[in-house]
């Protein structure tokens, strides 16, 4: 089975909003709902886990659930200090499902593709652990001291990490308890993979599945989705 685990238990501080960014709504509709439906729509997928800060259970029932048609969401479970502590919670409602796979993804992306979601479950079938990204166009940087550059990466081995990240359940359970024994935090699923020292295989994802931050991701979130519904 494939168990789509969306965090969204953030406070969204760099949008300058006192609602959380994922219940902002984009075109009378707030941004998880959006994230949830893909998946929902989604037949690769057989349910939904749903990570919410718990101060937010109130507006996940009234503004999402209570508004969307869905019969994949079989849990919702309250998050942690750290997006980190967050999966953890969802995925102790599975760990004691090790051969099924999880697809963790950001709340707040909210134009995922059923092309990115077929890529990334083919991949896990088949590698176990996958990452979705894009190759970067940019030169990357890196700076160690008072902003003068340090080195240059070579841009044709860079990528730039989305989600979802997909993984077998026995692997990123083993993963996220080291990293717990160990007090490790990583930004991203696919670290915690690493360190452990199995191999992560890269999907391409798409400039369209962007993580809304800024007032501008917003801003771009209301334009792409007019567009689609036009």
């Amino acid at each position: 089975m494939f168990i789509a685990l969306i965090v969204a238990a953030g406070t969204g501080e760099r949008m300058n909003s006192i609602i959380p960014k994922q219940f902002l709504p984009v075109l009378g509709k707030p941004v998880l709902a959006y994230t949830i439906d893909a998946f929902e729509k989604s037949p690769l997928i057989d349910e939904i886990i749903v990570v919410i800060n718990e101060n937010h259970e109130k507006q996940f029932q009234e503004q999402i659930l209570n508004h969307i048609q869905t019969k994949k969401v079989l849990h919702y479970v309250f998050g942690g200090g750290t997006r980190q502590d967050s999966v953890y919670a969802g995925l102790e409602l599975i760990f004691n499902r090790p051969d099924d796979y999880v697809l963790i993804h950001d709340g707040v992306r909210p134009l995922v593709s059923e092309e990115i979601l077929m890529r990334s479950v083919e991949g896990v079938m088949k590698y176990g652990a996958v990452c979705c990204a894009i190759p970067s166009v940019d030169t990357l940087k890196i700076s160690k001291n008072n902003n003068y550059i340090d080195s240059t990466l070579d841009r044709s081995v860079v990528w730039r990490a989305q989600t979802p990240q997909s993984f077998k359940i026995s692997i990123i359970w083993e993963a996220i308890q080291k990293a717990k024994v160990d007090g490790f935090y990583a930004t991203d699923d696919s670290a915690m993979v690493e360190r452990i020292g199995i191999p992560v295989y890269l999907v391409l994802g798409s400039e369209e599945n962007y993580k809304i931050t800024t007032p501008q991701d917003f801003m771009r979130a209301e334009e792409n989705l007019r567009w689609i519904k036009s």
